[in-house]
């Protein structure tokens, strides 16, 4: 008579399910829409290069449209000679400027420590795309976003002295207009990608909360 094979005994601590092997469909990065580090870097490349080069083209392109020339005074700042404002449609249009800090000026003058923290983000950027687990498509695009914008506006701040704005918006509330500062794409960039990465954490601590009711 063959004698029956008794059970593999495991300790009371361990379950024996997590001795099992874990196949790539059911590895956690893969669970998770996880990239592998090639596929990171492929992603994050291609958007940076995208978004950089129409950030650069567009500003160029602005200036020239709107008849906009740089200028540099004795002390060797930048300033343009004039400006003119294009409407593209009401609320939209076209305006040249320059910027010589961050949002709407601020830090003004500070431009080897702006042209720092840009030249110091890119790479960060870069490298958090590699190392974080999971590899989330959406946290490599935003990181994207982020760096591209980063380095758009880090090339105007090296080669011209301040940063290229040129996109207007607008709104009309009686005879009030009221204008938001001028950006470009750069900016628009960096805002994108900061808002996804607060959209999707607002998203994970709603399900958190949600299952911690459940």
């Amino acid at each position: 008579m063959t004698k029956e094979k008794e059970p593999t005994q495991y300790p009371a601590n361990i379950d024996p399910k997590s001795t099992l092997p874990t196949t790539p469909s059911t590895a956690p990065e893969n669970r998770c829409g996880g990239l592998s580090a090639s596929q990171a870097a492929t992603l994050f490349l291609a958007l940076f290069s995208v978004i950089l080069l129409t950030d650069l083209w567009s500003k160029t392109a602005a200036f020239e449209y709107l008849g906009s020339e740089v200028y540099y005074n004795s002390d060797g700042l930048p300033y343009l000679l004039q400006t003119s404002i294009r409407e593209v449609f009401p609320g939209f249009g076209l305006e040249a400027s320059l910027n010589l800090g961050a949002f709407n000026g601020w830090f003004s003058g500070m431009t080897i420590l702006l042209i720092s923290i840009s030249a110091l983000s890119v790479p960060i950027c870069f490298v958090v795309s590699l190392r974080m687990k999971p590899r989330a498509p959406w946290m490599v695009t935003s990181l994207a976003l982020i760096g591209s914008g980063a380095a758009g506006n880090l090339y105007d701040r090296s080669v011209i002295g301040g940063v290229r704005d040129f996109i207007r918006w607008s709104i009309h509330l009686g005879e009030t207009e009221y204008v938001w500062p001028n950006f470009n794409i750069a900016d628009s960039a960096i805002v994108c990608g900061v808002a996804i990465i607060l959209i999707r954490e607002l998203i994970l601590m709603k399900r958190a909360a949600n299952t911690s009711r459940g």
